[in-house]
């Protein structure tokens, strides 16, 4: 089962919850309310550049 994050459009409540499909209905736990939006995940990357670290093998 996936993990998401969630934030209520009502309260702002964020929360994470474990849920069986994306299409499963999900409550805010503080004040009840359906109206809560799935959060894009964040990706945290290493490193300050984007380039690629080689071996130094040539």
């Amino acid at each position: 089962m996936p993990l998401f994050t969630y934030k209520c459009e009502i309260c702002e409540h964020e929360f994470e919850e474990l849920v069986r499909s994306v299409d499963e209905k999900v409550d805010c736990p503080k004040c009840k309310s359906s109206l809560v939006k799935r959060k894009l995940p964040t990706i945290k990357v290493n490193g300050s550049s984007g380039a690629p670290k080689t071996s130094g093998f040539s």
